[in-house]
C-alpha cells in the first residue's frame, strides 16, 4: 500500500490550523471568502453557462490521478 507523502500531510496540517484561527479569531474573513465562493464557484447562471468546461476539466484530472495511482501500485 502506497503511503502519503509528509509533506502532504504538513501542507494540509497547516492549512487546517489556519483556517482553525481564522474561525476563531477573525470570523469576518472567513465569511467574506464563503460570500465570494458562493457568488463565483457556486453560482447557478455560472455552472449553467460552463458546465462543460469543468466536467472535461474534472474529467482528465481524475483520469490523470487513477493513472498515476494505478501506474504506482502495478509498478508501470
Amino acid at each position: 500500500m502506497t503511503e502519503i507523502s509528509p509533506y502532504l500531510k504538513i501542507f494540509f496540517g497547516l492549512l487546517f490550523v489556519l483556517l482553525g484561527l481564522g474561525y476563531i479569531y477573525k470570523p469576518g474573513a472567513i465569511e467574506r471568502v464563503n460570500r465570494l465562493i458562493k457568488e463565483t464557484f457556486l453560482n447557478d447562471s455560472y455552472v449553467a453557462l460552463h458546465r462543460r468546461n469543468w466536467g472535461f476539466l474534472l474529467l482528465l484530472v481524475g483520469a490523470v490521478l487513477v493513472y498515476m495511482g494505478v501506474s504506482r501500485v502495478r509498478g508501470w
